[in-house]
């Protein structure tokens, strides 16, 4: 089991401000306000002070002279060089599941529970819920290897890329996202390595390439509602049922 790390208000700050940003709530190139995220979790503006700094450094948000603090733009250029490192990455981290499998027979049991929440999301079209899960069955395929570095360098993009996989699936059929993740779950296991190398770039890139994230902001903008971020406190119902 893995131990539990305490969450921090700054902590949920983050949390509500990636959930509301996958969400397109808060869209990218728009303004982030320290005092009107404050005021929208109530809470003081310290923890959003430090949570900005930490979604800053992650490069989430960016702060420019004359514009001000800004979520990050998903532009094509950017978005193919994240695609690719997030696609090699994974590709190495494959290299190492028959070891994995030989060492701990429930090396997959991160990724299945990742599937189970993947696919109580896809029932309940919640976007977010399924970027999440998508991050964490990407990230569990990460760590099956036991390479700490490859995993602190793909932690850099996750967040980022929870943003981007939740406003893609705005766009797309929800339960061919879950399928496809079933699909790409049974290559791992088989441990077909080719199969899973094709399987993975198409599913990073060629898929989320082909989404027009553009024609998503732009009808965003038209229908968006505020308040852009929930309460820090509000709960959240988790899946319960195991894996197809």
């Amino acid at each position: 089991m893995a131990a539990l790390r305490p969450i921090t208000l700054v902590d949920q700050v983050v949390e509500a401000f990636i959930k509301a940003a996958a969400e397109g709530h808060i869209l990218p190139g728009d303004r982030v306000v320290e005092a009107d995220i404050a005021n929208e979790l109530n809470v003081s503006r310290v923890p959003v002070r430090e949570a900005l700094r930490l979604l800053e450094s992650q490069g989430i948000v960016v702060n420019t002279p004359y514009r001000g603090m800004r979520l990050m733009e998903v532009d094509g250029r950017r978005l193919h060089q994240i695609l690719m490192v997030r696609s090699s990455l994974e590709q190495l981290a494959v290299r190492d599941l028959r070891a994995a499998y030989r060492r701990d027979a429930g090396a997959f049991s991160e990724m299945e529970a990742a599937l189970s929440e993947m696919r109580w999301a896809a029932e309940q079209q919640d976007a977010f819920a399924l970027a999440r899960s998508d991050t964490a069955f990407h990230r569990a395929l990460c760590r099956i290897g036991g390479n700490d570095a490859l995993l602190q360098v793909w932690e850099t993009l996750a967040r980022k890329l929870t943003i981007i996989f939740g406003l893609a699936a705005l766009r797309e059929d929800v339960d061919w996202i879950y399928r496809s993740h079933v699909e790409l779950f049974r290559l791992i296991k088989a441990a077909r390595i080719r199969a899973i190398d094709k399987a993975l770039h198409d599913h990073i890139v060629r898929y989320t390439e082909m989404v027009d994230f553009d024609a998503v902001i732009a009808e965003q903008r038209r229908k968006r509602v505020r308040p852009s971020i929930d309460p820090v406190d509000k709960p959240r119902s988790r899946p319960r049922q195991s894996a197809a």
